[in-house]
């Protein structure tokens, strides 16, 4: 498959065009792309390894599978960013990889890291769970969890927090959504993470069918616990 590769800042200087085109086995991730062009342009495979990655317009994880005809954008760090703008949020098809989340939410004066992980239960309202599909209005949601992180930095002293969410089929046992904070104490690294997915709850337009295993369908719409009371 071919991809067309977009490059901005530092990187666009490094590499010396703006674009350029690159072909890849047909299940390579952005992963595969990255160890390629670090290969190809030596002086560039530091700022990849922690530069961060947008795919069709989102940012990506390093574990995305890439398609045909794909855009990848090489984004350097903002100019006027700062330490704190690092926040991450996601949507994705794909499994969600621990490793580079709790990396990127890391830093040196924060001395907690919580990590908060909804999987998908084999139960529920007393009936055996099959499977659970969860589908989104991906242009709010990722707006409704950026406002999520903004809310949690307003309330307590954090270092980074970063929130992936799944949709699509999801199996008993798979990570539905991943919320991993840091915070310079335990207390506010808790409460962050607890916050967050209940604000998930509340406000992000991301629905969720579970299949039975008696063949019966059901949307879950309301709390997790005004489900179970009903």
């Amino acid at each position: 498959m071919t991809v067309r590769i977009l490059f901005f800042g530092p990187a666009k200087e490094i590499v010396g065009l703006p674009a350029l085109t690159c072909s890849l086995k047909d299940d390579a991730t952005v992963n595969d792309l990255l160890a390629l062009l670090s290969e190809q342009y030596p002086s560039l495979a530091e700022g990849l390894t922690n530069w961060r990655v947008a795919v069709n317009g989102s940012y990506a994880q390093k574990v995305c599978r890439l398609s045909d005809g794909d855009e990848v954008a090489i984004i350097p760090p903002v100019s006027g960013g700062t330490d704190e703008d690092t926040d991450f949020v996601q949507l994705t098809i794909d499994p969600i990889d621990l490793g580079p989340l709790i990396g990127l939410v890391a830093k040196p004066n924060c001395g907690a890291v919580v990590l908060f992980l909804g999987t998908v239960r084999n139960e529920n309202f007393g009936r055996r769970v099959l499977s659970v599909t969860y589908e989104a209005y991906e242009k709010m949601a990722v707006q409704e969890l950026k406002r999520i992180a903004d809310e949690i930095r307003q309330k307590w002293t954090i270092g980074r927090i970063a929130i992936v969410h799944r949709t699509g089929k999801l199996t008993v046992g798979e990570v539905s959504v991943a919320i991993v904070v840091s915070a310079p104490h335990r207390h506010e690294a808790f409460e962050a993470a607890r916050t967050a997915i209940e604000r998930i709850k509340e406000i992000v337009p991301i629905w969720k069918q579970e299949e039975y295993a008696s063949g019966e369908r059901k949307w879950l719409l309301g709390s997790v616990d005004q489900q179970s009371e009903r």
